[in-house]
């Protein structure tokens, strides 16, 4: 069989991106081999394996690096020979949209997150001290693993992974197809897939680096008390372990906030969280990682409750790898709008869980005798209002993994169950006593003390906070006439908190005493008493008079000022920018003399994409007061408008000598030539004559032309003489002498909206903003007490 000699293909930068997957796989295996030997070794014998294993691990590092710069520089030289970027990116896309191309499919996400580990595990090989051998052999392991997800080969019958460097014609699907036996077909591909037009959006550019930041620093406590269990260190971790766990609270909260802004802007479910089942998996980590923490705070003081510490420090990162699982391995494909499809990585994922299962658990059953089971707390001190938080914590962490993962029992069972319609009423109706007792633990820790408490002393100090909270509470009940009792009672709990959190941090906050808590804790406060006020009384604004009849939605007509509630609307012009259209809705308002005036506008897009379908973008107008929410229910397709408002209202097959009527007049398909203009056959000129009368009654030509000059095509329109109705010649039909046409009418244009207003969701985004800067003070006082831990 003779050798085809492609032309055009990069062949260079792909081989060498597969040379640095096997090399860091190698290096990684040789690190690894030499940190085991570290931790087994005496302190005296450490220093060669450890100088050996530094050395093997910088070059799995390195080569991890290597293989995302080659990645990334085919991605921006548009090599579409390759199959992810074809797939994946564009030459139409804007700059930092072809960025996150890079992380737009499965294998980009993996090799992302393996730099990231890679680039944290060097920070970490610095800081262990004691641990590095055990810290740094589980990074080792878990680089391997995810460059394993990269690999593409077949082994044993296993499929590794799916590699980023395999080229377009060698893909599967690709194998039969005759296109790829040519040696110059790279020509004939003009440009590639592109992103999914949902991803198009200035926070996918930032919202996934910084969630995979967070997933990729999640590893690090992981590995730190898996280290101290295995050499038999039981609080020498701790210290070390602090500052990693507070940075994977950062980068992970982080990141669910800006998924939330990103499905804000892009997604038309009205709001920033929808329970989607991939928003839940990433929210998992996070909370359990929050009781992580205070078991950690409390084992370090305390000197026990090591069993949780453990336990819920290696859930931390083993919640990271579940919501892979989850989003990766297509379980989620019918439930998320996430989710990615199944690439065939099931396996490889669940023996990856099962092998950062098997470990801690075998470990923690082996050094169990020295780590003593302690009693719950008997008497009220901050030690146990922590405790019991955490359990809280845990409780809704648990309810959530345990309902997302639905799917998955139905797949291991083969049963049928699924949830409610209402998904976000069930997550909220089983959240919210969580959330209220979370709130009122918190407002009640600020009052005590890790040392002997006077109980009567610390209700008398509770007894403010909770009167002015019951006060505003009640009131509120009473001046809202639509609020549930419920929400009186969760408004109660939050305003105790709030109160009490405030109280804290102003007390203390001139001595500078634990200010990161109080930051976080009014922070947290304040972020609940916004998604209550802004969630509980969102109002859809297209309801009221004026509305539609179904589904809340408005219609309005180009140019037309219409009343809807309170508000008066206009839609008076749209723009279009690349592949986007834009839509000005004006919102007026009427002075005492009738006359109207701009009060501010608001633009609600679509986003055309011919092979992934149109997106509608919402748009949003942010006040003091809130945020008024819009986004097109309904917007006629771009390409059925042609100039003048005309907009096709029938399409059809016309053969030669064909009769039809037009606007109420005849109109025959007369003639049919066809005219070459090259030499090659690939351009042309077709016109089909058509025959009618005018309003004299007398007999009319018109020729209908249809043109294809090398890759334009340029369909003809013709007038129908005495109606309204224009024909357009749109291709050549498949039977034989005949045409495809469109008719075109002038039709009024119109546009179906709906619109929603978020009361005071500022106080959401204030306290987000308030606690995140609480613990990163946190994670700066902590990184500087873990310097002071000795080798």
């Amino acid at each position: 069989m003779t050798e085809i000699n492609y032309v055009g293909e990069n062949l260079i930068a792909g081989n060498l991106g597969r040379f640095f997957i096997y090399l860091s796989i190698i290096a990684g295996l040789l690190s690894l081999f030499y940190y085991i030997k570290v931790v087994k070794a005496a302190e005296s014998d450490k220093l060669k394996p450890r100088l050996r294993a530094r050395v093997f691990y910088y070059i799995q590092a390195i080569s991890v690096v290597m293989a995302s710069s080659l990645l990334f520089s085919l991605i921006l030289g548009h090599n579409f020979e390759y199959a992810y970027i074809f797939k994946h990116s564009s030459k139409l896309m804007p700059g930092k949209y072809i960025i996150s191309s890079f992380w737009a499919g499965q294998e980009g996400s993996f090799l992302l997150w393996a730099l990231l580990i890679a680039t944290f595990g060097i920070g970490a090989l610095h800081t262990a001290k004691k641990l590095e051998g055990g810290v740094m052999a589980v990074v080792s392991v878990s680089v391997i693993f995810l460059m394993t997800m990269i690999l593409g080969v077949n082994f044993l019958g296993l499929k590794l992974g799916t590699s980023p460097f395999e080229l377009l014609r060698l893909v599967e699907a690709n194998a039969s197809n005759e296109f790829f036996k040519y040696p110059d077909y790279l020509k004939y591909i003009a440009d590639g897939n592109g992103l999914n037009p949902l991803l198009e959006n200035p926070w996918m550019v930032i919202h996934p680096p910084v969630l995979f930041m967070g997933y990729a620093a999640a590893l690090f406590p992981f590995a730190f008390a898996l280290a101290s269990l295995i050499q038999n260190d039981r609080k020498y971790w701790i210290k070390l372990t602090l500052p990693w766990v507070l940075l994977s609270l950062v980068l992970l909260g982080l990141g669910l906030l800006l998924g939330g802004a990103w499905a804000y802007q892009s997604l038309t479910f009205g709001g920033f969280w929808a329970w989607d089942p991939v928003e839940n998996a990433s929210l998992v980590p996070w909370l359990v990682l929050v009781a992580a923490l205070h078991y950690l705070l409390l084992t370090y003081k305390r000197d026990n409750f090591y069993w949780g510490s453990y336990i819920f420090t290696f859930l931390g990162f083993l919640t990271v790898v579940y919501a892979s699982y989850l989003t990766r391995s297509g379980v989620l494909g019918e439930t998320s709008v996430h989710a990615f499809g199944d690439d065939g990585l099931s396996v490889q994922l669940l023996s990856f869980m099962f092998l950062f299962t098997a470990v801690p658990a075998w470990w923690l059953y082996k050094r169990r005798k020295s780590l003593n089971v302690t009693d719950l707390p008997a008497s009220i001190d901050r030690e146990s209002i922590m405790l019991y938080g955490s359990i809280v914590i845990l409780l809704s962490a648990f309810q959530i993994i345990s309902t997302t993962s639905i799917p998955v029992f139905n797949k291991i069972f083969g049963t049928h169950a699924a949830l409610t319609s209402d998904v976000v009423g069930y997550y909220n109706n089983w959240q919210m006593p969580f959330a209220m007792l979370v709130a009122l633990l918190l407002g009640a820790v600020h009052y005590l003390t890790y040392d002997k408490n006077d109980v009567k002393a610390f209700w008398r100090n509770l007894l403010i906070p909770a009167a002015v909270a019951l006060v505003v509470a009640v009131v509120t009940f009473f001046l809202d006439t639509d609020m549930q009792v419920v929400h009186s009672v969760f408004l109660f709990c939050i305003m105790f908190a709030v109160i009490s959190s405030a109280a804290y941090l102003f007390k203390f906050i001139s001595k500078g005493r634990n200010l990161s808590a109080g930051l976080t804790h009014l922070g947290f406060s304040l972020f609940l008493l916004g998604v209550l006020i802004t969630f509980s009384n969102t109002v859809t604004l297209t309801s009221g008079p004026g509305g539609a009849t179904q589904g809340n939605n408005v219609m309005l007509f180009k140019g037309q000022v219409k009343q809807v509630g309170d508000q008066l609307l206009s839609y008076q012009s749209s723009r279009e920018e690349r592949d986007e259209l834009f839509y000005q809705i004006d919102f007026l308002e009427k002075d005492e003399a009738g006359n109207t005036s701009l009060k501010y506008s608001i633009f609600p897009s679509v986003k055309y994409n011919d092979r992934m379908g149109n997106v509608h973008n919402p748009d949003t107008r942010n006040l003091l007061k809130g945020d008024v929410y819009m986004y097109l229910t309904f917007a006629e397709d771009r390409s059925k408008r042609s100039a003048g408002g005309y907009t096709a209202s029938e399409n059809r097959n016309i053969s030669l000598n064909e009769t039809i009527k037009v606007g109420g007049k005849e109109v025959v398909f007369d003639s049919l030539d066809v005219k070459m203009l090259n030499t090659a056959g690939d351009s042309f000129i077709i016109t089909a004559l058509m025959t009618t009368t005018d309003s004299l009654n007398n007999n009319v030509s018109l020729p209908l032309t249809y043109k294809l000059e090398g890759n334009t095509v340029e369909s003809g329109i013709i007038s129908i003489p005495g109606t309204d109705v224009r024909m357009r010649f749109d291709k050549v039909a498949e039977m034989p002498q005949a045409i495809y046409i469109s008719l075109l009418e002038k039709q009024p244009e119109f546009i179906v909206l709906k619109i929603m207003f978020f009361p005071w969701i500022i106080v959401l985004w204030i306290g987000s903003i308030i606690m995140f800067i609480g613990i990163t003070v946190a994670l700066f006082k902590r990184s500087k007490k873990a310097k002071e831990v000795g080798k």
